[in-house]
């Protein structure tokens, strides 16, 4: 603690174990995109946030996630009140390849996971021909 009031914001590491780190360039959800074959799955791990904190939308080919967390803990004990409040919030851009077909998303929200499922077209099949030279 003395550290803390020589210098406040070198001890900004310890403040963010006890009570997290809610800014922009810290909370960054977890995501996996896995090539199904015939589909894309991207599974992304949000806890704590509430369908109505999310917004998904397909912009440039991408998925881009976007949402914001909101913490409010309330705890009284022995008469003393205690309340701690953060709030922070995200934005994950996520490129599809060419033959995915993003505005054809299906999205599950369940306990905190967004999983979405992105139908893929097939390639483009090439025939390979001969050209006469007359």
């Amino acid at each position: 603690m003395e550290q803390f009031f020589h210098d406040p914001f070198a001890g900004r590491g310890a403040l963010e174990r006890w009570f997290g780190d809610f800014s922009s360039s810290r909370f960054q959800p977890r995501i996996d995109v896995v090539d199904e074959g015939k589909v894309l799955r991207v599974t992304a791990e949000l806890p704590g946030l509430e369908r109505e904190d999310l917004k998904v939308s397909v912009e440039d080919g991408a998925i881009v996630l976007r949402g914001e967390k909101k913490q409010d803990v309330r705890r009284e004990e022995n008469g003393c009140y205690w309340l701690e409040r953060a709030h922070g919030s995200f934005m994950r851009t996520i490129p599809m390849p060419e033959n995915a077909d993003p505005d054809h998303t299906l999205a599950k929200f369940d306990n905190g996971v967004l999983t979405l499922t992105v139908p893929k077209s097939e390639p483009v099949q090439t025939v390979s021909r001969t050209i006469d030279i007359g």
